[in-house]
């Protein structure tokens, strides 16, 4: 409890705060991630509104500083506190809510920032209107943790040839991590992915995502294992899984099912039987919506850690709610990009005009430039501890001369494109020798040495700008200039 909220069925009052002369944060909607929002404030002492679209609704969590504004979004006060707020953030437990929301603020205060909250990932995708954000808080979480926690590097520091990843649980939460997980893994020196995914409806789930992504087997290797009945969440398939062990050692444990108390019981039992079975692997991810730092349990180099993810406490952060600089690296891609677009493209816009479904654009690139640069043989490890914004002395940490190495100029355009496949497969796209975007077919789905010149240029241009932003005065100098010699593995 940090303090108390004052609960006002008409027009909010100036909030207690040193800093009350800035606008406020706007919040609507009785989902938890608004507690987890409104205790960020706090922490910031940062105004907040919150209009919870209920008059009935009083949400049990306390943060100083927080006007309750009981009721539905109506027009008075969407104008109201739409028009007086820096920027809102909706989130409902009952999605279908949110549309009239975002309508009712786009029609009575048409210049706030709108961030919106929905469970299902792939709708993030989906076009927007004019400054309308619409985010997925598990695949926040999800990128925000693979970006921390490399799978490629956790696989190499082990001495791993390929990845291997434990998923338990595939449902929304299931999905969103293996998208995830084959963007941001793919490195030139590793064999395809293997995901062991353990789940109740095995066969079910299976069946549906080779029939949403029916190319996907091209890009990794996915088998399903059904644990059998399930009474106890601390219940293993541990046969199943030794067996998984042995063919080839785990490289990291995802957990999410559908409670924090059965998703820290499972996670727990994996602990136990990887620290009996001694096996040698990377962390157990355990998403836990209330509990923001997992206490780490007593573990050996031999075996897996526990490591929390997903908290609603950390949707703020995830979202830049108080971060200038949360699209930094995002920005500098953007305008990378710029520099060579034809004057005419729908995307070619300084960043504050540019629509919110491009930003994302720019966004999803970074998902895959933590493996480029260990491919390339940088020094992955150092470069991930030094916060943003990167300050321009990186320690000397040298970024490869692309044009002085040729073949490595091309292993990464071959590492692009197989990242643009993986991309394109997830989405439901299969190999056809003649576009067509209703049927989802793309001659390009193809090995890269199978392509035309043309084609391989674009995946050439996406990795030689990228290298440009990373290693130039106009990218912050996030790497020292020159050659290196890169190291076998």
């Amino acid at each position: 409890m940090r303090g108390s909220r004052k609960s006002v069925g008409g027009p909010v009052g100036a909030a207690p705060f040193a800093s009350s002369g800035r606008q406020p944060i706007l919040l609507i909607g009785d989902h938890p991630l608004i507690d987890g929002v409104v205790a960020a404030a706090a922490s910031r002492r940062t105004r907040v509104t919150w209009i919870t679209g209920s008059p009935d609704a009083a949400p049990d969590a306390a943060a100083e500083g927080a006007l309750l504004v009981a009721g539905p979004l109506d027009p008075d006060h969407a104008r109201q506190h739409g028009n007086s707020a820096a920027r809102a953030i909706i989130a409902f437990a009952d999605e279908a809510r949110q549309v009239s929301a975002i309508e009712a603020l786009r029609a009575e205060a048409p210049g706030l920032p709108i961030t919106v909250n929905y469970t299902d990932g792939l709708f993030t995708a989906r076009p927007t209107g004019p400054g309308v954000r619409i985010v997925s808080q598990v695949q926040l979480a999800v990128r925000d943790l693979h970006w921390r926690n490399p799978p490629a590097l956790i696989a190499q520091q082990l001495g791993q040839p390929r990845i291997h990843a434990l998923l338990f649980g595939f449902g929304r939460g299931g999905n969103i991590i293996l998208t995830d997980l084959l963007l941001c893994s793919l490195t030139g020196f590793q064999g395809k992915p293997l995901i062991t995914i353990v789940d109740p409806r095995a066969a079910e789930r299976e069946a549906a995502l080779f029939r949403r992504c029916p190319e996907l087997r091209e890009s990794a290797d996915i088998r399903f294992v059904d644990p059998g009945p399930v009474e106890d969440a601390r219940h293993l398939p541990a046969d199943l899984l030794r067996r998984a062990q042995a063919e080839a050692p785990f490289t990291t444990a995802h957990v999410s099912i559908d409670s924090d108390a059965r998703s820290l019981s499972l996670a727990r039992a994996l602990h136990a039987l990887a620290l009996r079975e001694k096996w040698r692997m990377g962390p157990v991810f355990t998403r836990l919506s209330n509990s923001r730092d997992l206490a780490r349990l007593p573990v050996s180099h031999e075996a897996a850690e526990l490591v929390g993810f997903g908290a609603n406490a950390d949707f703020a952060e995830s979202i830049g709610l108080f971060d200038p600089n949360s699209d930094y690296l995002a920005r500098l891609f953007h305008q990378a990009y710029r520099r060579t677009a034809r004057a005419d493209a729908p995307a070619n816009r300084p960043w504050e005009d540019l629509p919110e479904e491009y930003r994302e654009s720019n966004r999803r690139l970074l998902i895959h430039l933590p493996a480029k640069l260990l491919t390339a043989g940088v020094d992955l490890a150092a470069w991930l501890r030094v916060p943003l914004p990167r300050p321009n002395d990186m320690g000397g940490i040298p970024l490869p001369d692309l044009s002085a190495d040729p073949a490595l100029m091309e292993e990464l355009a071959e590492l692009e494109h197989r990242r643009w496949m993986v991309d394109r497969r997830l989405s439901g796209w299969r190999y056809g020798p003649v576009r067509d975007n209703e049927a989802r077919l793309h001659p390009d789905l193809i090995p890269y040495d199978q392509l035309d010149e043309y084609t391989k240029d674009l995946d050439r241009a996406i990795v030689r700008e990228a290298w440009e932003t990373l290693g130039s005065s106009r990218g912050s100098g996030f790497f020292a200039r020159g050659s290196m010699v890169r190291q076998a593995g």
